[in-house]
């Protein structure tokens, strides 16, 4: 088992296979802030059965969890325990040849090869669509979501979310009154530069504001501020 040592960091797991982790991917992880854990599979079964190890007791449970190619079989049953257990984003890494075995297409699956800047926009993203700790609704005025089920209510109203449309909301909601920047947003939501997903944004926004304003064209509460990001409000 590999770990840091340095406090305040967000915290990751990276479960891998064979007698050693991949010391280049935790070496990316390392040097950009984040505190690093490096667990055989059978140590994170251990740790998931029994919750009675080191790792269960004396350590906070890690932010994000990044499966690190592993066999598909053993792979698959810690991904059910991990997602039974710990209500937190999991990252699978796998190769191409084993990517149709787990049946994902969406930020949660990255296949290798892949660049350090690929792999830590990804890592953000999912930490940034994560509920903070035990948290599940955001609450601001008339307006509550439900960040597990990707549910909007305002009133009598609900609204069932896309995960992009869910993500992009709490991250505003969460920071109701603040301007947060477009690259910001892009970064968080889709994991890329501006450029990749400028556009894409926009369209996410005017979904948004179907569901949240009396008159889109006139928005009160999902503001742009020109030249620079979005903002959510009430009046």
């Amino acid at each position: 088992m590999v770990q840091t040592s340095e406090q305040g960091k967000t915290s990751l797991w990276v479960v891998f296979d064979g007698s050693s982790p991949d010391a280049h991917l935790l070496q990316i992880l390392s040097r950009h802030g984040f505190r690093v854990e490096a667990l055989t599979v059978d140590s994170a079964l251990s740790t998931l059965r029994t919750r009675k190890s080191q790792w269960g007791l004396r350590r906070r449970e890690p932010a994000l969890v990044i499966l690190d190619r592993l066999n598909a079989s053993r792979g698959i049953e810690l991904y059910q325990r991990l997602q039974r257990r710990m209500r937190i984003p999991i990252l699978l890494i796998v190769d191409r040849e084993s990517a149709p075995l787990w049946d994902r297409q969406d930020d949660g699956i990255l296949v290798a090869p892949f660049s350090a800047r690929r792999l830590l926009h990804r890592v953000r993203a999912l930490l940034a669509e994560s509920p903070e700790e035990g948290e599940e609704i955001i609450e601001v005025g008339p307006f509550r979501l439900n960040t597990v089920r990707r549910v909007l209510q305002r009133g009598d109203s609900v609204y069932c979310l896309t995960p992009k449309q869910c993500r992009l909301l709490a991250i505003l909601m969460r920071r109701a009154g603040q301007v947060v920047p477009r690259r910001d947003l892009i970064r968080w939501v889709w994991g890329a530069e501006e450029s990749a997903h400028s556009r894409t944004l926009d369209v996410h926004i005017r979904w948004l504001r179907r569901i949240l304003e009396e008159d889109p064209a006139h928005p009160q509460h999902l503001e742009t501020v020109r030249h620079v990001g979005y903002r959510f409000r009430v009046p």
